[in-house]
C-alpha cells in the first residue's frame, strides 16, 4: 500500500538528523517503473523473519489506530508488544545491515520528506530515489521522491553548495510508519535535551 505526503500529520515533525542515503535521478519515463519497484519490496523479500516482523508491525499499526481511541490500556498493552517486535526487528537489521559510520550524511527528514547538502544540483520537480538507512535501529528507507528545490547556499561547504529539498511520493506503508516513528522518539529526545531544529528546513509544496 503506497502512502502520500499530507496523509498523516505527524508526517510533518521535523529533525535534524544523521542517516547513510544515496539517491540516484531518476528519468520521468522510469518512474513508474521504480514505484512500482518500492510497492513490491516487502512483498519479495527473501527474509522470511524480516517479512513476517514487517506484517506484524503493520497489523499492530492498524489496531494501535483503531483502539487507542476506545480503550487506552489494551492500546497500552499492544504498544509494548509492538516495542517488542520493534527491538527484535532492529536487533536483526544491525546484524544484516550494520551502519557505516563513515557515510553518515546530515540531514533535515520528516516523515514527509528530507532536505541535505549536495554536490550537484537537481532540477525542481524532477524525480529521486532514495535509500536511507536509519540510525541506531539501522532500519532500511526506500522512497520514490520529488525535487521541491535545490538552491545555492553562500554558507554551505564548498563541496556541497546546494540545499536539495526533496518531498516523498511514493513510500511503502510499513517503511512509511517506521520512518515517522523514528521522527517522533528522536524529536521526543531533542526536546528533552532542549535543542531545537535548525535553519535547514524541508519546504513542503
Amino acid at each position: 500500500m503506497m502512502q502520500h505526503p499530507g496523509s498523516d500529520r505527524r508526517e510533518f515533525f521535523r529533525i535534524n538528523d544523521s542517516v547513510v542515503i544515496e539517491y540516484k535521478p531518476v528519468e520521468k519515463t522510469h518512474v513508474g517503473e521504480v514505484a512500482k519497484r518500492i510497492s513490491q519490496s516487502s512483498e519479495s523479500d527473501g527474509d522470511s523473519e524480516r517479512a513476517q516482523l514487517r506484517t506484524m508491525q503493520n497489523v499492530f499499526s492498524h489496531l494501535l489506530d483503531q483502539i487507542s481511541q476506545h480503550d487506552r490500556e489494551i492500546a497500552r498493552a499492544l504498544r509494548l508488544l509492538d516495542d517488542k517486535v520493534n527491538l527484535i526487528a532492529q536487533r536483526i537489521e544491525r546484524h544484516n545491515n550494520p551502519i557505516n559510520p563513515d557515510k553518515l550524511t546530515d540531514v533535515n527528514l520528516s516523515g514527509g520528506g528530507v532536505a541535505l547538502l549536495v554536490a550537484t544540483p537537481i532540477k525542481p520537480r524532477d524525480y529521486v530515489e532514495l535509500f536511507m538507512q536509519l540510525k541506531p535501529s539501522a532500519s532500511t528507507i526506500h522512497t520514490l521522491a520529488t525535487v521541491i528545490g535545490c538552491d545555492k547556499i553562500e554558507q554551505a561547504p564548498a563541496e556541497t553548495p546546494y540545499l536539495l529539498r526533496m518531498a516523498f511520493t511514493h513510500m511503502d506503508e510499513m517503511d512509511r510508519n517506521v520512518l515517522i516513528r523514528h521522527t517522533l522518539k528522536r524529536q521526543a529526545e531533542r526536546l528533552r535535551e532542549g535543542e531545537l531544529t535548525g535553519a535547514m528546513t524541508l519546504i513542503e509544496s
